[in-house]
């Protein structure tokens, strides 16, 4: 009998190493195709969307949460210091940012890198941004 449970034995740890192999080969390459997080916020952590316009966002105030390291959204005093050239959708008027606008596309990168190259510039945790791994 000792022979038999051995072949046993056998038989299903190779069985076993063949799946676990499998899985782990498949694992990893779906890990290599698929942009992870799936899905990311319309707004930075701790930004609201602005009333009168839904597809923009409310830039925090001064020393609020989430404004960034310092003298990148406000300076000391607390001026803004964000521009339309630094920031395509700024709008100054309505103290807001559009992160839908066209202009998050250009110079080669997808809106979603130039919106993450923004945020870590600016220091601004965004969740399914900041950390987004498709760049």
């Amino acid at each position: 009998m000792e022979t038999f449970y051995f072949v046993v034995l056998s038989i299903a740890t190779v069985i076993l190493i063949l799946i676990l192999t499998y899985i782990g080969i498949r694992m990893v390459y779906f890990k290599q195709k698929v942009a992870y997080p799936p899905v990311s916020a319309s707004c930075p952590d701790a930004w609201s969307i602005a009333a009168s316009d839904p597809s923009a966002c409310m830039i925090p105030a001064f020393k609020s949460s989430n404004t960034g390291t310092p003298n990148t959204l406000y300076d000391k005093d607390g001026k803004l210091l964000v521009n339309t050239t630094t920031t395509p959708g700024f709008s100054s008027r309505s103290n807001t940012i559009n992160f839908s606008d066209s202009m998050w596309g250009r110079g080669g990168l997808s809106s979603q890198c130039a919106q993450k190259l923004w945020a870590t510039q600016n220091g601004i945790t965004w969740d399914g941004i900041s950390n987004y791994n498709k760049c």
